[in-house]
């Protein structure tokens, strides 16, 4: 394998897979990236067995890759990365030598580093669909961001640590929880398989990874399920995930169908005095943060017998419904109300004990429930 690449177009591509590597497989050849050059361009994948990633670069007009001679090569991430991030010159050649070595050239630079046979690394599942279900980028990148916040972080329900993504012929229902709160968002699609009906439960990290990699444009991406693994792919990149397994809980039925109170509320404002109210609330257990409502406002309160105590009135744009008190985890609350991205949000309580539902006023088809504290 000879090629000839601008610094620049291999150390994005580098970028995109790296976060794939193994940091700590006992197998070593995980903790590489493999190299694949074919006469129309080069691919470069990474897999911890977890998470698979694949960028394809195509030896294009633009002269910023060129396939002098085609071939493989798997090279550690640990210090291939970190070389051509500080190679002097913007163009980097790069030689196979047997056996399994690639002599590495930039300006009068010169490095050879020591590699794997590549025939020794783990190969891609094979998945394939006539019908995807097809969305577009930023859309799926937010509905991530919206709804992985609620999923569990400790391992006592390990399906729960989990984003649920429910899937039918036109659309995508994303779902996340922990038991205490509740994050749910509806995507429509752009296409899909006719009466499709599938759910994959995506591992956290999984979901993070790939949240990272999408762009936050508009690019058309296919989603596929096969073999209890997720495959998410645009025209240049692909991205594997294995799946969790174990049933995940219906969380229909615990939505409230009805409320007593309900108010319109700006999000900034609210944000505000939450992250203030914290400030005390955080030194407590589940900190707990007090809300009092009233027709034209909220009082928000919470105080620690180590630290002191705070109240602010946040005003409301509408009320209607019967007035209340109620305690809540103001770290669950907070993290609803910056989830959404419009300017006012509409809150809904059925009393004390039951759940809070937060939605945006502009109808989108998003939904945050957070669960009361019950206090002495």
């Amino acid at each position: 394998m000879r090629i000839h690449i601008h610094q620049q177009r291999l150390g994005a591509a580098l970028q995109q897979v790296q976060r794939a590597v193994s940091a700590h497989s006992t197998m070593p050849i995980l903790g590489g990236i493999k190299l694949t050059a074919d006469v129309d361009g080069l691919r470069l994948m990474a897999t911890n067995h977890e998470i698979a990633v694949e960028t394809y670069l195509a030896a294009d007009s633009d002269e910023t890759l060129s396939i002098e001679a085609p071939g493989s090569i798997v090279l550690p991430a640990r210090y291939f990365v970190e070389l051509v991030r500080k190679l002097p010159d913007p163009w980097v050649h790069l030689a196979v030598q047997q056996p399994y070595s690639v002599q590495i050239t930039s300006a009068k630079a010169a490095f050879l580093l020591h590699g794997f046979d590549p025939e020794e690394f783990p190969r891609l599942p094979q998945i394939t669909s006539d019908q995807p279900f097809l969305i577009y980028s930023d859309n799926l990148k937010d509905a991530i961001r919206q709804t992985v916040v609620a999923i569990a972080a400790e391992e006592t329900r390990p399906v729960l640590t989990g984003l649920c993504m429910k899937f039918d012929s036109d659309s995508i229902t994303f779902i996340g929880t922990d038991s205490h709160r509740l994050a749910s968002r509806k995507l429509f699609l752009q296409g899909g398989p006719e009466g499709a009906s599938e759910t994959a439960v995506v591992p956290g990290k999984s979901v993070h990874e790939l949240a990272r990699l999408l762009p936050e444009d508009d690019t058309p991406v296919a989603m596929t399920i096969a073999d209890n693994t997720l495959l998410v792919s645009s025209e240049t990149t692909r991205f594997f995930t294995r799946l969790l397994e174990g049933q995940y809980p219906d969380t229909s039925k615990i939505i409230p169908t009805t409320f007593k109170t309900r108010i319109h509320i700006r999000r900034d404002p609210f944000a505000s005095a939450l992250e203030r109210a914290l400030l005390i609330a955080r030194e407590m257990q589940n900190q707990v943060v007090r809300l009092q409502l009233q027709s034209d406002r909220i009082e928000l309160s919470a105080h620690s017998h180590d630290v002191g105590r705070v109240s602010e009135q946040v005003p409301l744009d509408q009320f209607s419904g019967d007035a209340l008190t109620i305690a809540f985890n103001g770290k669950y609350m907070l993290d609803a109300v910056r989830s959404f991205d419009g300017e006012q949000l509409t809150v809904d309580f059925t009393g004390t004990m039951s759940p809070m539902v937060l939605r945006p006023t502009d109808g989108q088809e998003y939904l945050h429930l957070v669960l009361p504290v019950r206090t002495v």
